[in-house]
Parts: structure tokens; sequence; C-alpha cells
């Protein structure tokens, strides 16, 4: 696993703020957070904060973070930021990553990675932190090997890529077709997330399909000025076979057009054993 991930991008990200001039307008922050905080909690979102690799600042996500418990009651679930979730006695937050289907691709191979990395995760929680991501190597693949002990097992389902409201449906039908009922499940969207998407797709999945949502740069680089968050991932690049030296290419396939990530070859052998090409 990578684990220097977030606190790298958190760096790269400040680092490109200040040298590329860009300051923060603190009064703005506090001000503009607060609206989306009770916007979101009128329309009644549960939401949570996933915002450091991208945020403007380590001071602009302190204030976002204490503005958004302040304004939203037990709406604002919690931060995926350890540290701030301990500084302000809130529920750290989050759902596995890429990286671990990825590994488990790389190690075992692509046929049944992902119900052997979900097993694992399981396995290893207990029960606990059970959001599994959907997208490592699109989400039709994911839907094939996410059986019913294993969907019965999970709280619910990450979305990451693609079109949210398409994959709402294909969310619904799946446990439906399994005999689950989806008002038992929750959705938690994650992709780009604005205020005022996450309320549509709150008033979209209501009455269908329990929701709650990941918002990141929409809240910690939100500044006031013409800053633009960068755009940016860490991902595996290579891991170890099984009992073997030897470094092998990991991929990730999105369902996302062009956002495939790996090298050409690896990509190629991973849609042929999944049966994508």
């Amino acid at each position: 696993m990578t684990l220097w991930e977030v606190p790298l991008l958190a760096l790269v990200s400040e680092l490109y703020q200040k040298t590329t001039g860009h300051v923060a307008d603190l009064e703005y922050v506090k001000k503009v957070t607060a609206e989306k905080a009770k916007k979101l909690t009128e329309a009644g979102c549960v939401y949570s904060d996933f915002g450091t690799r991208r945020r403007f600042s380590k001071e602009v996500h302190d204030i976002v973070v204490k503005t958004l418990k302040e304004n939203s009651g037990s709406n604002f679930s919690g931060t995926s930021n350890v540290y701030l979730a301990m500084k302000y006695k809130i529920k750290p937050i989050g759902t596995h990553p890429h990286e671990w289907m990825m590994f488990h691709a790389s190690a075992f191979g692509y046929k049944g990675a992902n119900k052997l990395a979900l097993t694992k995760w399981r396995d290893l929680y207990r029960g606990y932190l059970c959001c599994a991501l959907t997208d490592t190597f699109t989400t039709d693949v994911f839907f094939r090997e996410f059986d019913r002990p294993l969907a019965m097992s999970y709280d619910g389902i990450r979305h990451d890529s693609e079109s949210p409201f398409v994959f709402a449906d294909k969310a619904i039908n799946f446990y439906k077709k399994l005999n689950i009922n989806p008002l038992y499940k929750n959705i938690v969207f994650s992709d780009s997330l604005t205020y005022t998407k996450a309320i549509e797709l709150q008033n979209y999945c209501k009455g269908k399909i329990n929701c709650s949502f990941g918002i990141g740069t929409h809240f910690t680089c939100d500044t006031g000025n013409d800053n633009k968050p960068l755009n940016i991932v860490m991902k595996l690049l290579k891991a170890k076979q099984y009992d073997e030296d030897e470094y092998v290419g990991c991929v990730k396939l999105s369902d996302a057009e062009g956002k495939h990530l790996g090298e050409e070859r690896d990509i190629k052998l991973c849609k042929m054993d999944l049966g994508l090409d």
C-alpha cells in the first residue's frame, strides 16, 4: 500500500498554490463553507470531508472541517483526515483504496481480484469499514464478482467514476437481482462532487437506496480566488507476485474514458483476462 499517498499529495497541492502566488481569503472560506453545510443539511444529505489530497493548505482544511462541524449537526458524518478527526472529536471516515484491488490483481491474477481483495478486507476488519470501491477494473466487472455473501456483508459501495445517476440505477438493479432490499444498503458518492450535485443525487436516490457523500476539493480548495486545484492522484505502479521476486505492472481500468492507468501491455492483458476486449 502507498501509505505516503495522502501526505505527499497534500504537500504537492499546497506547494503548488504557494509557488503560483495564490492566497486564500479565509473569511470567504468560512462564509462559503457554512453556506454549503447549511444547504446540504437542509436537503438531508449525510456527507463527509474527503479533501486532504487536493487541499489549498492545512490552514484552509482546518477551517473547513471546523465550519462544517459547526453548521451541520449529525449530517456531517466525519473526515478522512485522522488528525482533524481527533482535533474536532469527529469520526475518521473513508473507504479502502484502488491500490488494494490493484495489488491483489498483480499478486494473484486479474480474474477474481475484486472478490479476493474484498474478502480479505472484510475478514481483516471483522465487518467494520465495509464499503466496497467498485471501479478498479470497471464497475461491470465488479458487479460480476460481488456475489451475494459479499453484498450482504458489506454496508454498501462507493462510486468514483462514470455517471453517478447511471451508477445508482446499476446498484439498485444489482441488489434487487440478489433479492437484497436496496434501502438496507448505501452508496457513497465521491467523484468530483459539489454541494449542488450531492443534493441532486440525494433527491434522485430518495426512496430507492440510501446514499451519502464524500466531498473533497469543492470544500478544501474553494478559497475565493481564481486558483484551480490540481487534479492529482497516486496509484501503484508495480507489485511483486505471490512468492515471486519479480515485479509486475499494476493496472486500473476506470469507468471514465481515457483514465486507465498502467503500461499499455498490462492494460491489454488485464482487458483480455477480464473479457473486456
